[in-house]
């Protein structure tokens, strides 16, 4: 039997990357395991979101934090809900796949689980994979949720 303490859960406060949550809890109740929820911010986000005239980069960047945090948080609300489920919220800045692994490197990360976007093709190709590289480059095991259609 696997020895599962904690279970690091990226997001990207998407409802598509939402849909992890609902094994991540099953398996955290199991086995009496912590989830990290982790959300990783770009270190520069795109141009259009700090060209708004009047504010500061500084400013923006704050908001652009401080509402990332808000929504992480409501996350781990729903996680916990109708539970005693230990969730730990992460905010991390960043290239997202290289900050998920690092947590789950330095908080011994015994699973992550990742949902995934299902992409193939040209689209694929252009935008890459975090799950992908996240299997490709992680020393723990990953279970990746492919949502369902709706």
């Amino acid at each position: 039997m696997f020895n599962i303490k904690n279970i690091i859960v990226p997001t990207d406060l998407s409802k598509l990357s939402a849909s992890a949550f609902s094994y991540a809890k099953d398996l955290a109740e199991r086995m009496d395991a912590t989830i990290h929820l982790i959300y990783v911010l770009e270190k520069t986000p795109p141009f259009s979101a700090t060209a708004n005239q009047g504010e500061s980069k500084e400013n923006i960047l704050r908001k652009i934090e401080d509402n990332a945090r808000v929504q992480l948080n409501e996350a781990a609300e729903d996680l916990r809900e109708d539970s005693s489920l230990m969730v730990t919220e992460v905010l991390r800045k960043g290239v997202d796949y290289e900050e998920i692994i690092k947590y789950a490197n330095e908080n011994s990360g015994d699973l992550i689980v990742i949902a995934t976007h299902g992409r193939t093709g040209v689209l694929h190709t252009l935008m890459g994979s975090v799950a992908e590289k996240v299997i490709r480059y992680a020393k723990c095991p990953v279970l990746v949720i492919k949502p369902d259609e709706d």
